[in-house]
């Protein structure tokens, strides 16, 4: 019987945890469409831009070496 009283107690909780969870997400102001597409463009915009500059330093490192005699 003790284990049975046990479970009866679990239930309730997570029945409350869900329900609490529910109304957390339902509060969340998700941003606007537009908005969202804004800062993704910027996001992009940054990757390319670090993507560029990582080749840059890359390509200045291995012509460098390659003068210097330095082989990998």
């Amino acid at each position: 019987m003790a284990d049975n009283n046990k479970e009866n107690k679990k239930t309730p909780l997570v029945d409350s945890t869900i329900k609490n969870f529910i109304k957390e997400v339902k509060r969340v102001n998700f941003p606007k469409a537009t908005k969202v597409f804004k800062w993704l463009g910027i996001t992009l915009a940054f990757l390319a831009v670090m993507a560029v500059f990582c080749f840059l330093i890359t390509l200045g490192f291995t012509t460098i070496w390659t003068k210097l005699g330095i082989k990998s």
